[in-house]
C-alpha cells in the first residue's frame, strides 16, 4: 500500500445528512441549512497526534461557527442506532463520553514546555504548568508521529494579514495529551498556537477517541490538512504561492485556467 494513502487522514463515511464529502473524504461541505453537519474522523486519534482542518468557505446569515471535539462513541454505532445527531452541541455532547466546544473569534496565546530545546516544542509531555508563551525561535513541534514544522499549523497567508479563528483560511487543530497512564488533556491548536488544556482528565484508555467536526453555522466547508503525508512538488509549490497571495486574488494571476483551479483546490 502507498504510504501516503495509508497516512492520509479522512472523514468518516457516516456523517450528518447535510454533509457532502469529496476529494477522497478529506473535504466536508454543508450543502444546505446550518445544521445536520456533524462529521467524524475516519479512525480514532492517537495520543499526541494532531488533527488539523482549514476553513475553506463561510456562509453569512447564520450565527455560531464550527464545533470541534473528541468522542468515545463509535460513529458506526451511532449510525446503526438511529441517525447522526443534528448538532454536536448539545445533542452529541449530552450523550456522554464526548468533549466538544464551539470555535469562537477570540482565542488565547500559544504555550509550550519551556524545558525543551529552542528549535522545537512537544505536545507530548502533558506538563501544562511548565508551559510559557511561544516565541519566534521555535520552528518544529514533536508529535507521536514525528516532528512537524510549525508553519504547517499556520494559515497560508502573509504573516502581516490578521486572521481570526473563524475566518476562511484559519487552521484549527485538536489533540489529546496523556498526563498519566489513564487520563489526558484535550488541546486546541489555532493558527499555530496551542491554547493549552481546555479539558482535563479525559479517560482516554476506556475507548478510542474519534474527532468530531460539526460544520455548523457560518462555517460552510472544511478541509483536513495532511500533516503526516509527504507532499508532492506540485502541492508544495501551491502552498508556497498561497503564502504570498490570497485565494481571492488567484483569479487575477496570469495563469491558465487549470492552474488557477488547482491553486483553489478545484481539481
Amino acid at each position: 500500500m502507498n504510504n501516503n494513502n495509508k497516512n492520509t487522514i479522512r472523514f468518516h463515511q457516516y456523517h450528518g445528512e447535510n454533509i457532502v464529502l469529496s476529494e477522497d473524504n478529506t473535504v466536508a461541505y454543508r450543502n444546505r441549512s446550518f445544521a445536520n453537519a456533524v462529521t467524524f474522523s475516519e479512525r480514532p486519534l492517537q495520543p499526541g497526534e494532531i488533527f488539523l482542518v482549514e476553513i475553506e468557505q463561510n456562509e453569512s446569515g447564520w450565527s455560531g461557527h464550527m464545533r470541534l471535539g473528541l468522542t468515545q462513541l463509535d460513529p458506526l454505532a451511532i449510525y446503526r442506532n438511529g441517525s447522526i445527531p443534528q448538532f454536536a452541541l448539545p445533542d452529541l455532547a449530552e450523550t456522554g463520553r464526548s468533549w466538544i466546544y464551539g470555535i469562537s473569534k477570540a482565542h488565547n496565546y500559544c504555550i509550550f514546555p519551556s524545558t525543551l530545546p529552542t528549535n522545537q516544542f512537544s505536545f507530548m509531555t502533558g506538563k501544562s504548568s511548565a508551559f510559557q508563551k511561544l516565541n519566534g525561535e521555535k520552528t518544529f513541534i514533536k508529535t507521536c508521529r514525528g516532528s512537524l514544522p510549525i508553519s504547517l499549523l499556520k494559515p497560508l497567508r502573509s504573516p502581516s494579514e490578521d486572521i481570526l479563528p473563524t475566518d476562511m483560511g484559519s487552521r484549527i487543530g485538536i489533540m489529546y495529551v496523556p498526563t498519566d497512564q489513564h487520563h489526558a488533556n484535550m488541546h486546541y491548536i489555532i493558527n499555530g498556537e496551542d491554547q493549552g488544556p481546555c479539558i482535563k482528565g479525559i479517560p482516554f484508555t476506556l475507548a478510542p477517541l474519534h474527532v468530531v467536526v460539526d460544520v455548523y453555522g457560518t462555517t460552510k466547508k472544511v478541509r483536513i490538512v495532511q500533516l503526516y503525508v509527504v507532499p508532492s512538488l506540485q502541492s508544495a509549490c501551491r502552498d508556497a504561492i498561497l503564502q504570498h497571495i490570497t485565494k481571492n486574488a488567484v483569479s487575477s494571476l496570469p495563469l491558465p485556467r487549470m492552474l488557477k483551479e488547482y491553486l483553489l483546490y478545484q481539481t
